[in-house]
């Protein structure tokens, strides 16, 4: 019972260290997806209702501003990437952003059943805030 006990105990520490050191796998999203354009026109409204779905959804692991650094990302790995740098801003299109919200991707759960595509864009929008001009 003992070899079995720690024969456990040593695989599970191999799976949490082998967890910890993940690396982000890149996320290739169709070319097609990244060439759709989103339908709504940013405003103010629009973009207080994708900070409110952003907080119900999205803060817990992406963070208050979109650092990848919300309350959660002590149990995952790899962390969500930092939404906000200007690079991110210029490489990611609002296609592809909508995507990767629509779809997910482990750990990120997808939103197509629990948000209406009006949400998704608006979700958009409002990551678009936090990168800035």
């Amino acid at each position: 019972m003992k070899k079995l006990l720690m024969l456990v105990a040593i695989l599970y520490t191999g799976v949490l260290v082998g967890t910890a050191t993940q690396e982000r796998e890149p996320w290739i999203v169709p070319e097609e997806e990244r060439a759709v354009e989103n339908p709504l026109t940013a405003s103010d409204d629009l973009i207080e209702e994708g900070a409110d779905l952003y907080k119900k959804n999205c803060l817990m692991c992406h963070g208050e501003i979109g650092k990848g650094d919300g309350a959660a990302t002590a149990r995952i790995k790899p962390a969500p990437p930092d939404l906000t740098p200007q690079a991110t801003r210029e490489r990611m299109t609002d296609g592809e952003i909508f995507y990767k919200i629509t779809v997910g991707k482990r750990p990120m759960r997808g939103m197509e059943r629990k948000l209406t595509e009006d949400q998704r864009w608006s979700l958009v929008i409002f990551v678009r805030s936090l990168q800035g001009d």
